[in-house]
């Protein structure tokens, strides 16, 4: 059964109050990327995987099959949510729920902001949003499953 657009902006505000990280540094970052290049190996996918820490990337690794294109949409999808303090899937569901566009209504460029999923907002308890973890490689809601798939997996992980 799909999802309905408004039962799926519900989930994702659900995902963006719920994956949240209580400290972020370097080790974290590595953490966490090999978690997501570990979570894309599991099930078959090949994707690029950025984690960006308030302007310094800290991690970034291309899976063997993936493209020089994918840092492009990397950086476009990083954009769009430090932008729009939400995860470009959310953004772009929202904004073509509501009939609007990047360039028309927001004066953003394609060439440095793009409307596909993949890129989520990397939160950290008292400090909000500083930086990225983002995806590239997968058809947009494949890219921000696997996103966030593989955070809620590295939480429960970290947690247990």
């Amino acid at each position: 059964m799909s999802l309905t657009t408004e039962e799926r902006l519900l989930q994702m505000r659900q995902e963006e109050e719920e994956l949240r990280f209580r400290t972020f540094d370097a080790e974290t970052a590595l953490q966490l990327g090999l978690t997501l290049i570990d979570e894309a190996r599991r099930t078959g996918k090949r994707v690029t995987v950025d984690i960006t820490r308030k302007g310094h990337r800290l991690f970034l690794h291309a899976m063997e099959g993936t493209f020089p294109e994918n840092e492009d949409w990397i950086r476009r999808k990083n954009n769009t949510v430090a932008r729009f303090a939400k995860s470009s899937w959310h953004t772009a569901l929202q904004l073509g729920s509501e009939n609007k566009t990047l360039a028309n209504d927001y004066g953003l460029s394609d060439d440095e902001f793009v409307l596909a999923g993949g890129a989520f907002p990397l939160m950290v308890a008292g400090e909000g949003m500083i930086g990225t973890i983002t995806v590239s490689g997968l058809p947009d809601q494949e890219d921000h499953d696997l996103v966030t798939a593989g955070i809620r997996r590295f939480l429960n992980e970290a947690q247990a």
